[in-house]
């Protein structure tokens, strides 16, 4: 009988009885907690959606009819930003107003603004382009240091992003060209040029501007010195032995090297079929 199941739900039943307000207080306060969480997480859907509706009611951001760097919206994105902080809208009104702020010439101002959006959202997928701003409005201050140091950290956070790394090198070279410093601007030239994508047009400005600076100072595309390991030795037989060798012979004479490759490989002209006829054909 100690093990007899109808006993035990008779003794369950006692003890609900004996405490059923105590029970009825726990029910009251996870009814209250599942209420609340309930109504935060429509809230925070309703907050999300009127955020939605505010950022797209702003004429800048379609373009139409106010081009993108009109002030009056730059302060529409930042009331957007206050109203609906947290929301992913408010976050992206943010950067709206930076850029607007930016393309106004208040540089000061639009700085302060992706500078604010990469502390408060600093693994953001658009953090990237707001440390980006951060730099841009650097430069547009006159504080070239200052911004090559901002490029510079962009390039190590950002190295595995061609999409940011690309036109950061190209700036850094060219910041570089503009502060009397060939040599740093051809390595970041180099970089890009190497990739050998004729379709992309940062490889292909940095390609031109390479070609241009590499003309103006020579003394940077040095031919490649020979390894001493290449030197012949005096032993070896020479040239005009190995061209003596017969023919069908089994090992074939070694061929002169060839020139070193150049410093700038030139894009290869797109092949486009020929209308001639091919030889010995009338």
């Amino acid at each position: 009988m100690e093990n007899d199941p109808t006993v035990a739900l008779y003794d369950f039943y006692g003890w609900l009885h004996t405490n059923r307000k105590r029970v009825l207080a726990g029910a009251v306060v996870v009814a209250a907690i599942a209420a609340i969480i309930a109504f935060v997480t429509w809230r925070s859907s309703e907050r999300e959606a009127a955020a939605n509706r505010a950022l797209l009611a702003v004429p800048s951001l379609l373009n139409e009819p106010v081009p993108a760097g009109d002030p009056a919206s730059a302060s529409q994105y930042l009331n957007i930003n206050q109203q609906y902080a947290g929301t992913s809208p408010g976050a992206a009104a943010q950067l709206l107003a930076a850029r607007d702020l930016f393309l106004c010439g208040k540089y000061p101002d639009a700085q302060k603004e992706f500078s604010q959006f990469v502390a408060d959202h600093p693994t953001h997928p658009l953090a990237a382009q707001a440390n980006v701003g951060i730099a841009a409005c650097m430069e547009a201050q006159g504080k070239t240091n200052d911004a090559v140091q901002q490029y510079k950290k962009i390039n190590l956070l950002y190295k595995d992003d061609a999409s940011i790394i690309l036109p950061i090198r190209l700036t850094l070279g060219r910041l570089s060209e503009a502060d009397n410093k060939p040599a740093e601007a051809v390595e970041y030239y180099k970089d890009l040029v190497n990739l050998r994508d004729r379709n992309d047009p940062w490889v292909m400005e940095a390609y031109e501007r390479l070609r241009l600076l590499i003309a103006k100072h020579p003394e940077l595309n040095p031919t490649p010195q020979q390894p001493a390991s290449a030197a012949p030795s005096p032993l070896a037989p020479s040239e005009s032995d190995l061209q003596l060798s017969p023919p069908g012979s089994a090992t074939p004479p070694p061929q002169p090297p060839s020139a070193p490759p150049a410093l700038l490989p030139a894009p290869q002209p797109p092949v486009t079929p020929s209308n001639s006829a091919p030889p010995g054909n009338p």
